[in-house]
């Protein structure tokens, strides 16, 4: 083979390749390269559940402290939006039965009925910046007094738009103390707590 065959071979060898959209040596890309091959996915990971509820609010419940049929336990409501809130007074509370229904108990409103042993800080108006809480107290009594009231049992708390689940057993009292807002020492989320989306309480 001449040397003339053999550059002619080898240019019809490289415009081959360059048709069938193969680079060969020294051949130039024929019109624009898309590559088939999908890239390499960059790490994912699940967007973080919200903290705070879209009220900007949320309400949290201790486990109650029992000892000789009293029962004591703090209710936290936390500002973790971007608003300053404001409560004051007593919180508007409710039990709702298993059924959904709300129990017919008497609220008492500084739990001085209930008993002497808790601190009722009395009506005030509170400002939380975003962060800050505020609490309350629920006391009650698990004791059975006759056979004329049945035994209240409350499982769903209720704070003005805010559930929180429960087992509030009244006995045959028929009665819930609550004391007024107080400031919390730091922003809580108590073990076991729920937490609610509702609209903001209105506290009175």
């Amino acid at each position: 083979m001449t040397v003339m065959s053999a550059v002619r071979a080898f240019s019809l060898f490289v415009l081959c390749l360059a048709g069938c959209g193969v680079d060969g040596p020294g051949a130039a890309p024929v019109g624009p390269y898309h590559s088939t091959i999908a890239p390499r996915p960059t790490s994912w990971s699940p967007s973080p559940t919200p903290s705070c509820p879209g009220s900007g609010t949320s309400l949290t419940a201790e486990e109650p402290n029992a000892a000789m049929g009293l029962r004591v336990q703090t209710v936290t409501l936390t500002n973790c939006g971007n608003k300053v809130r404001s409560v004051h007074g007593y919180p508007r509370v409710r039990l709702l039965d298993k059924a959904g229904e709300p129990l017919d108990i008497e609220i008492d409103r500084g739990a001085r009925q209930v008993t002497t042993a808790v601190k009722d800080p009395g009506s005030r108006i509170l400002s939380l910046r975003p962060g800050r809480s505020a609490r309350f107290t629920l006391v009650w009594r698990n004791t059975y007094g006759g056979t004329d009231h049945p035994p209240a049992l409350g499982t769903t708390l209720v704070v003005g738009g805010h559930r929180v689940p429960g087992n509030f057993d009244l006995g045959s009292t028929g009665r819930l103390g609550v004391t007024a807002w107080e400031p919390a020492s730091s922003p809580r989320t108590p073990e076991g707590g729920r937490i609610s989306d509702v609209p903001w309480p209105t506290a009175r």
